[in-house]
């Protein structure tokens, strides 16, 4: 008998390629959640220091009206020293500095050379593009620290009170620019950090997996295999009393009690032998569709856990800013005269940020009850797809989209749970408004139609002999037919990059396949897309 080596053993060549392929895999993963985490870390930083110009702006814009200097200067000095903030300038067209965070500051012309101000006027082809739209660039201080800046263009409005000062509106249209710099060391530290501990966890759990799955099939597999290699070579030997222990009613013990039964077998005659090489063959199908049922529920449940671990941390995420923005209101409100027409925008800026606060509340109370265990019952589709709507009123609205719904009072109840029936219809309804970037038109209906209808789906078995139909239509530009049949692939996706991860859809037909339903897609890839939901209608008794 040829000794083994370490190395070429059955757990280590199991082991091994599958601890490798975790390790790329793992890596993969967290080389992609890193860089995502980038990009959003710095739209965050966008959209904060936006944010801080426009309040800004908003704050001394009644100043500025009366002019009244003093004001202004000591409304930017406050604001400029707030932690992270690096520098808040107000300068006049010529270049000169009114205004300052810091006082030495005040009177100075800004260098038009400097990396801070190059990338905006620059000629030829600068290395550094501008982005016209939110006016920000990123440069580098003195000390080698990378700062975020934002401009803002302040316009010369009518009913200024300090025209004595400037031009009319009709000779100057801009009387100067804000300038906003804030650093961005804290969020370099906090990627730094995420990054060491993805690393970290990514070796970690390699190893986890490596030595657990070497452990179970060195104790589940191999060992069991060596007695049963040793009984067969004993029974080619001419020792046909030989009888291994039955162990566990698992593969393995499926196998050791199959060679005792061969083994009597032989003993008796050929046709045993034959019956029972096509019994072996059925309980091997059997454990094989169980191991196909147990690995389908165990993936569905990894993927609705990730999506509620995703839509808990986008809520955790938004809610800072949220909070940064009323707390700003509550502030402006207090300086502003409380007679002012500035009072009303205030007001609505307030009332619409509380009602994003609502709608967070109801995104993190959905992520939470999509972690715990999904239980069903009686469950109206007209109601699921109502409280969809309601969840997603926001992005129709200012996705300008109309939507006609057709829910028939009468429709019968299905065996579901209802959250996470709404996240098929919440998939469904965000993929259609998305679809349309200009606006367009969703068409949503429910009926019933007969099982045999649809008897060339191979549907899972039910004791009911309806379904229930949900079409959901969009007018947008369809899918291509080479996508339409991956659109159920997990992580496929036609969006641009950070739009979707490819997981809706796939785990919304998981959802559907678990209460025996599935989900069809019509597209002839030029005029909109159908998205057909058929769920089995409980029979009557």
């Amino acid at each position: 008998m040829r000794v083994r080596g370490p190395w070429r053993t059955l757990s280590s060549r199991i082991a091994l390629p599958a601890g490798f392929f975790a390790l790329v895999s793992v890596a993969a993963l967290s080389w992609i959640l890193i860089r995502t985490q980038r990009e959003h870390a710095l739209e965050e930083a966008i959209l904060g220091s936006e944010s801080l110009a426009e309040t800004v702006l908003l704050t001394i814009e009644h100043e500025m009206r009366v002019n009244e200097r003093d004001a202004i200067r000591e409304i930017v000095e406050s604001v400029g020293r707030h932690e992270g903030i690096e520098s808040l300038r107000i300068f006049n067209k010529d270049g000169r500095i009114s205004f300052a965070s810091d006082p030495a500051d005040v009177g100075k012309v800004v260098d038009m050379q400097a990396e801070a101000c190059v990338t905006c006027h620059a000629t030829g082809s600068p290395s550094r593009v501008l982005n016209p739209e939110n006016r920000s660039r990123i440069f580098s201080e003195a000390a080698g620290k990378r700062v975020l800046g934002t401009i803002r263009v302040i316009r010369n409005k009518t009913g200024c009170q300090g025209s004595s000062c400037h031009q009319p509106v009709a000779v100057q249209s801009v009387l100067g620019v804000l300038d906003v710099a804030v650093s961005l060391e804290p969020a370099r530290v906090r990627l730094a950090d995420a990054t060491r501990s993805a690393l970290l966890f990514s070796l970690l759990a390699v190893t986890l997996i490596t030595g657990t799955l070497y452990f179970i099939i060195s104790r589940s597999v191999r060992r069991p295999l060596d007695l049963l290699v040793s009984a067969t070579r004993r029974v080619a030997a001419g020792n046909p009393s030989v009888e291994l222990p039955r162990g566990a009613a698992t593969e393995i013990g499926i196998l050791a009690s199959s060679f005792n039964e061969m083994v009597e077998s032989l003993n008796t005659s050929r046709a045993h032998f034959k019956d029972f090489a096509s019994s072996l063959e059925v309980k091997v199908a059997e454990k094989a569709r169980e191991l196909r049922d147990v690995q389908f529920q165990v993936a569905q449940a990894e993927k609705l856990a990730s999506v509620g671990l995703v839509a808990a941390g986008i809520a955790h995420e938004l809610n800072s800013p949220l909070m940064a923005i009323i707390t700003f209101t509550h502030l402006v409100k207090r300086a502003v005269p409380p007679d002012s027409p500035v009072q009303e925008d205030l007001r609505m800026i307030e009332r619409e940020a509380n009602r994003c606060a609502g709608i967070i509340r109801q995104l993190l109370d959905f992520s939470r009850k999509q972690s715990q265990e999904a239980k069903t019952g009686p469950c109206n589709v007209a109601t699921v797809v109502d409280g969809a709507l309601e969840l997603l009123k926001i992005e129709i609205q200012n996705g300008r989209v109309d939507v006609e719904t057709a829910m028939p009072a009468d429709l019968p109840l299905i065996e579901a749970n209802g959250v996470q029936l709404m996240q098929v219809f919440v998939n469904l309804i965000i993929n259609a408004v998305q679809a349309m970037p200009d606006g367009g038109h969703i068409a949503i209906r429910a009926d019933v139609a007969s099982r045999a209808e649809y008897g060339y789906l191979d549907l899972p078995p039910h004791p009911g002999s309806r379904l229930l139909r949900i079409t959901v239509r969009d007018d947008g530009p369809g899918i291509a037919p080479d996508a339409l049949k991956r659109v159920f692939d997990p992580f496929f996706t036609t969006k641009p990059v950070g739009k979707g991860s490819g997981l809706g859809l796939s785990v919304s037909l998981g959802i559907v396949q678990s209460y025996r339903g599935t989900i069809r897609v019509a597209s002839d890839g030029a005029s909109g897309t159908t998205f057909t939901v058929l769920l089995p209608v409980p029979a009557t008794r």
